[in-house]
């Protein structure tokens, strides 16, 4: 009796495995790296506690009628308006206003239509941080007329409402 030469065959096996456990690694890797995506993306944009806030911030707007109206008339045909500072000539209130922006966190406020897809288109040139300009970007875009507050946060979270 002839031995048979095993080696091509243990050869072709070890192969055969390592293909199997580098392509379960590489599924297992993209489905990590997808979820991980998303769990950033979801604590950086829209969580709970900035919706809460951003809330707030519009409850204050709607509550005084002439403020909303003052913002609408100030928005006309600009894409947005910055509203971090507070304007005296558009806030009766604008004491409490700089009270409430500050005691949030928040760094940036812009009033827009909520149909922000011209905003999309020339938001890259401003001064906004790109994480800024990031998020605008990803907001889902409505063609109702409604206004939107997009509101950026110290800690580079953001969060957006509508009226």
């Amino acid at each position: 009796m002839k031995k048979n030469n095993k080696k091509g065959f243990i050869l072709a096996e070890t192969i055969a495995v390592s293909v199997v456990i580098m392509t379960s690694l590489v599924i297992v890797y993209t489905q990590f790296s997808t979820l991980n995506n998303s769990y950033k993306t979801s604590f950086e944009y829209n969580n709970v506690n900035n919706l809460y806030l951003v809330n707030n911030l519009r409850n204050f707007i709607k509550t005084d009628g002439s403020d909303f109206d003052n913002l609408i008339s100030r928005l006309g045909e600009n894409e947005y308006i910055d509203i971090t500072s507070c304007p005296n000539d558009i806030f009766d209130e604008y004491l409490y206003c700089e009270l409430l922006i500050e005691n949030s966190n928040i760094k940036t406020v812009l009033f827009t239509n909520e149909d922000i897809s011209n905003l999309k288109n020339i938001i890259d040139n401003t001064n906004y941080s790109q994480n800024m300009k990031n998020f605008i970007k990803k907001i889902n875009n409505s063609t109702q007329n409604s206004k939107r507050l997009i509101v950026g946060f110290n800690d580079d979270t953001y969060a957006t409402l509508l009226f």
